[in-house]
């Protein structure tokens, strides 16, 4: 029994990634607005009514989108070289943010088309939007706090705002890259890096002898 109780759960587990799988695609193609939970099914080579089944509606679907994307940023991270806490953390996330291998870079595009739509006035899911940009920006203040403590950065920078000056940098940077592949992106990361440090490094006054 138990032997089949795994096995349901493990197809359980590849239906949801598949259908998640789909719906990535789509959102990164054209946005969720016009996604109908039925093209999801059938994308992902399902019955139209396997979404539903799963995620309850097309607002279950897309956090459980939002989620999944935030997961594999996540899981980039814990695979490159750790950093310490402070200043060192945040040049790393700035590096594999801009450094990843996703050739389409579906995650990023599909995560701005639903923070865009989620800024509408009436966005059904205007609050879960939110909640997801609250998590993202804790990294950066967190990190920030512990550059202060560290004594890396200096004590009058102001951790929320730093932290949402970064991640606007980050996403309006790649909203251009979308818009103009022109754009080089190892330039641009390494001109941010230089920014940050120079920013948010500690300034020591040098006693020069009289």
């Amino acid at each position: 029994m138990s032997s089949v109780r795994r096995t349901q759960a493990k197809r359980r587990e590849e239906a949801e990634q598949r259908l998640l799988a789909a719906a990535l695609n789509i959102v990164a193609q054209r946005g969720s607005a016009r996604l109908t939970l039925a093209e999801v099914g059938i994308a992902a080579g399902y019955s139209r009514g396997l979404p539903a089944q799963r995620f309850g509606n097309k607002a279950g679907l897309m956090r459980a989108l939002t989620q999944e994307i935030g997961q594999r940023f996540s899981e980039a991270l814990l695979a490159a070289p750790q950093r310490k806490p402070g200043l060192d953390a945040i040049r790393g996330n700035i590096s594999v943010y801009f450094s990843r291998t996703d050739a389409q870079w579906t995650h990023t595009r599909a995560l701005l088309a639903l923070l865009v739509e989620g800024a509408m006035e009436e966005a059904p899911m205007r609050e879960d939007f939110a909640a997801y940009n609250r998590s993202a920006l804790s990294f950066f203040e967190h990190h920030i706090r512990a550059g202060i403590r560290n004594e890396e950065i200096p004590a009058e920078v102001d951790p929320a705002a730093m932290a949402l000056l970064i991640l606007g940098a980050l996403r309006g940077t790649m909203l251009q890259w979308f818009l103009d592949d022109r754009i080089d992106l190892a330039r641009i990361r390494d001109q941010m890096l230089k920014i940050i440090d120079n920013t948010l490094t500690q300034q020591r006054k040098v006693n020069v002898p009289a």
